[in-house]
């Protein structure tokens, strides 16, 4: 089994981000992460964009 989650880091963007389909839309710090539920499988990318982004 292979499962493959691109994850996109967006530095600059124009206009407000609007969320879609229902989903909630929130900006938190990379500390903060954890705070949300998510699928076990999406755990280590909150290490992986810590690395990435600096936080």
């Amino acid at each position: 089994f292979h499962l493959l989650m691109p994850v996109y880091v967006c530095r600059q963007w124009r206009g407000t981000p609007t969320p879609r389909e229902g989903q909630e839309l929130a900006w938190v710090r990379i500390s903060k992460l954890r705070d949300y539920p998510m699928p076990p499988a999406d755990l280590p990318l909150i290490a992986m964009l810590r690395d990435m982004i600096g936080g």
